[in-house]
Formats: structure tokens, C-alpha cells, sequence
């Protein structure tokens, strides 16, 4: 081969590696709006007024991304606030979290995969010829993978439960997270 040929060969090499390598060290970017899906839950189908039931926050996190859990400090920690003002609610009850240790930089408590949080609620006596029972919570959340945490952030999640006539028949839903009634 002639210098002339290695001359040309050798920048058209690094051309071609040059590339390849700093691809190699691209950082992937979190894809933080599709990490986490939550949806809200009722465990009946309809409601009487003073009716006792739960609602459930239940969160589906994609694999490699988690939520803190409740005794986290804010903003990180998992937040849930039922903002309807036809309901009293309890305390939420919080599913076990996985401690982890992370990077060094200490034991966390951690949600990953699916979980449901459940909140006891009592529906108020004034639901006044109302068809639906609006219902309304409040997730406060942040994501994060084992290198990185979006900004902390909340959605509110509503669900419509019909109003229902006393004595008639309501059936129970979700017996996955909820249990079965019987």
C-alpha cells in the first residue's frame, strides 16, 4: 500500500470509528412521561350516601424507573390527597417498600412494578338528587432512575361513581386489590 492510500485510508477510518464511539457514550435520556402510568379505582361500582368504601391510587412502573415511598422527604416522596369535597377520607394505606441502598448515597425507600395505595373513604349524607359522585385525588410524585430524577410533579386522577338509591344492590370491584366482601 502506498502513503498516498494510507492517507486517505486513515482519516476515512476515523470518519467511520469517530462516530461510532461517541454514540457508545451517549447518555440515554429518561423517558420520565412514560415511566410511571397511575389510574384511580373504586372498590364498588356505585355509591349510597354514608357509604364506607376505598379508593386505590394504583401505579404501574415501567422496570429501571421507581417512586420514593411515604417517609421520604418532600418533594420526593409519594404523595395521595382526596380533593372531593362529598367524601371524607382516612389516612392512605401504603403498600411495603423495597429499601434500597443508593449509589452511596444512602438506604432509600423505594416502588417499583405495579402497586395500589388504598384510601378509606365515607360518603357525605348531602349528596342532594346528585347522579354521580365526582371524585378527585391528588398524586404527588417523583420518578427516578438508579442515575436520575425528573423534577418532582402531581396529576390528578377522577373517577365518577353513580349515585345509588338506598337498599339497592351495589357489587364490589377490584377484588385484586381490594379483597372480596363476601
Amino acid at each position: 500500500m502506498t502513503n498516498a492510500s494510507r492517507s486517505f485510508l486513515l482519516p476515512l477510518t476515523l470518519c467511520v470509528v469517530a462516530p461510532a464511539a461517541a454514540q457508545a457514550q451517549l447518555i440515554e435520556v429518561p423517558d420520565w412521561d412514560n415511566s410511571v402510568r397511575f389510574d384511580l379505582v373504586a372498590s364498588q361500582n356505585a355509591v349510597r350516601p354514608g357509604d364506607a368504601l376505598e379508593l386505590a391510587v394504583v401505579a404501574e412502573i415501567v422496570p429501571g424507573y421507581h417512586l420514593y415511598g411515604p417517609e421520604e422527604r418532600k418533594p420526593s416522596r409519594t404523595e395521595v390527597l382526596v380533593q372531593s369535597e362529598l367524601v371524607g377520607s382516612e389516612e392512605p394505606v401504603f403498600p411495603p417498600v423495597i429499601k434500597r441502598d443508593m449509589l452511596g448515597l444512602g438506604e432509600f425507600d423505594l416502588y417499583e412494578g405495579k402497586i395500589a395505595i388504598r384510601i378509606p373513604v365515607v360518603v357525605g349524607e348531602e349528596l342532594a338528587e346528585q347522579e354521580e359522585l365526582p371524585l378527585d385525588v391528588r398524586v404527588n410524585y417523583q420518578v427516578c432512575t438508579e442515575e436520575a430524577c425528573s423534577a418532582p410533579t402531581n396529576t390528578i386522577l377522577s373517577l365518577a361513581l353513580p349515585i345509588v338509591e338506598e337498599g339497592t344492590a351495589i357489587d364490589s370491584t377490584h377484588s385484586d386489590i381490594f379483597g372480596s366482601k363476601n
